[in-house]
């Protein structure tokens, strides 16, 4: 199982804070204001600090959307009469920082008084106070005109669960009510909302560092790169891939890691879908026969390309398994874009014609700058086993297929099973000696690629998901390596999941060190007079 961190803000210590002392009207105080809490639950919009008007008015929006912020106290407080579950009996403040927006650039009324008061639970309420917070993020998220789907429901693009996508304001929250049980409010969050890939061009990588106050720093990105053209309505969320790599290339040499999804060249690797060709041929691997095919050749002549790129196939294959298939038309496999998610552009094909056409297709949707496409032989399974890796071991197994290809090649009728006894008999027929077989060639690919993984970023990664098709033969079985898939891949609907993931990155963020416990409450505020 995977190890859990040591819990810094542990509820005896919350609990010890609240009861510590009162706070008296007009006190000046800290809160720590939290992004995600802020619009009251309605839908509403929520507000964070900006540091000058420009950084709340123009493209990108940067603020403090997770910090110690300072306020006053509107109520007199005492801890004796707190209930948790009745809001008025938390500490009353209004917020004394002068300046607040939104990520569609719009700038809170602040003459109005009840946008700047706020109900706070005493655990987040401090005297004022010089700490330096034990984490630091830099949070590159989207903030564009349209919201983010969640995709949150379990059967669609197979199933993200119910924190939705890795891109979309429910999963990042999620991450931040994790980081928060994990360190308290011992961390800081500047936000920089996109709405545009011209905007990560924007972002200044040492003076956002010179911002970051932590004893350690990390760079999130919400976002998905592509090999398109910048993003319309239907494509929120995503961003041309060079001008984010870039941005996180920028972000490493002002000393700022990328934790999530990885560093950048390793989530390059990931992303591109380059390793499948890379390591076609390597012994021990189990990746299908694949080849590059250029996008000038298909531009010049789809079939022609078509044709070369089966060839190129047979020659892979003679090579790895000593036969071919010499009928063109009885080949068949996928053709596949990198920089592209939630299973589009991967399209199924029989035979040169079809090929052809399926190449054409791909590069011609609009906006597509890919520079090559992935034909991949086909690879027949009884289903894919998917394997979530925490800290370099398995914490979850999961079994799935897409059930049906329809006339366009597009894989659908996608179906997720947890329980392996209900596998066995669905989908294998009981063979329980050759399933056996096929989880121990599983963990032994998972261990070869860990170690593989070692030679392109020398730490490790901190989650990662495997998929390997599986094909029974009687009490034996045939593995395949599927994909290699990025922190902040689909969880399937893995209830477990969010909280085991994001623990792990947390501990990246502290360089995999264990969070420190206190081994004292907090210093005492003023005792309530008896």
């Amino acid at each position: 199982k995977a190890t859990v961190s040591v819990l810094y803000w542990s509820q005896e210590v919350k609990m010890a804070k609240r009861g510590t002392g009162v706070y008296s009207r007009g006190e000046k105080v800290e809160v720590f204001y939290r992004f995600e809490h802020d619009g009251s639950g309605d839908g509403a919009e929520g507000y964070f600090p900006v540091l000058t008007p420009d950084a709340g008015l123009f493209n990108p929006r940067l603020g403090l959307t997770d910090s110690w912020q300072e306020a006053v106290v509107l109520h007199d407080f005492n801890p004796q009469t707190y209930d948790e579950k009745v809001r008025d009996t938390w500490v009353i403040v209004t917020m004394s920082h002068g300046r607040w927006a939104n990520r569609k650039g719009q700038s809170l009324d602040l003459s109005d008084k009840h946008n700047t008061t706020v109900m706070m639970k005493p655990c987040d309420v401090r005297f004022p106070e010089q700490q330096q917070p034990l984490l630091s993020f830099l949070c590159v998220r989207w903030g564009g005109p349209y919201p983010i789907p969640e995709h949150s429901d379990d059967g669609e693009f197979g199933g993200w669960g119910d924190i939705g996508t890795c891109i979309c304001d429910k999963y990042i929250n999620t991450f931040f009510q994790v980081v928060y049980n994990e360190v308290g409010p011992n961390y800081e969050v500047y936000s920089c909302f996109v709405s545009q890939s011209a905007d990560l061009q924007k972002i200044y990588g040492p003076g956002v560092s010179g911002l970051l106050k932590g004893k350690h720093k990390a760079g999130l990105y919400y976002l998905w790169p592509v090999a398109w053209m910048d993003c319309n309505e239907g494509q929120t969320g995503y961003v041309e891939k060079d001008a984010m790599l870039t941005l996180m290339k920028n972000m490493e040499c002002a000393g700022i890691p990328s934790r999530h999804p990885h560093p950048s060249n390793l989530y390059h690797l990931f992303a591109s879908k380059s390793w499948t060709a890379t390591m076609c041929l390597s012994q021990g691997f189990n990746v299908p026969c694949t080849t590059k095919v250029n996008r000038a050749q298909i531009l010049d002549n789809p079939r022609a390309s078509a044709k070369q790129a089966l060839e190129a196939l047979t020659v892979l294959q003679k090579a790895k398994h000593g036969v071919v298939e010499k009928n063109h038309s009885n080949i068949s496999g996928v053709a596949k874009l990198g920089f592209s998610w939630e299973a589009q552009d991967v399209l199924f094909f029989k035979g040169v014609e079809q090929l052809g056409g399926r190449l054409e297709r791909l590069l011609e949707q609009a906006g597509c700058m890919a520079d090559c496409i992935y034909v991949q032989e086909n690879v027949p399974n009884d289903c894919e086993i998917r394997i979530y890796l925490i800290d370099g071991k398995p914490a979850k197994k999961l079994y799935s297929k897409f059930c049906e290809v329809d006339n366009s090649g597009s894989f659908s009728s996608f179906r997720r099973i947890e329980d392996r006894n209900i596998v066995l008999k669905e989908w294998f027929g009981n063979n329980d000696a050759g399933l056996a077989d096929a989880e121990k060639q599983i963990a032994a690919l998972c261990d070869k690629w860990l170690v593989w993984l070692r030679a392109e970023c020398s730490a490790p990664p901190a989650v990662c998901r495997m998929d390997f098709f599986v094909k029974l033969h009687g009490p034996t079985a045939t593995v395949t390596t599927g994909e290699l898939t990025e922190q902040g891949a689909s969880m399937l609907g893995w209830a477990e999941g969010p909280q085991v993931t994001f623990s792990a990155v947390v501990r990246e963020c502290l360089n995999q060190q264990p969070i420190p416990s206190r081994s004292s409450p907090p210093p005492q505020r003023r005792k309530i007079e008896q």
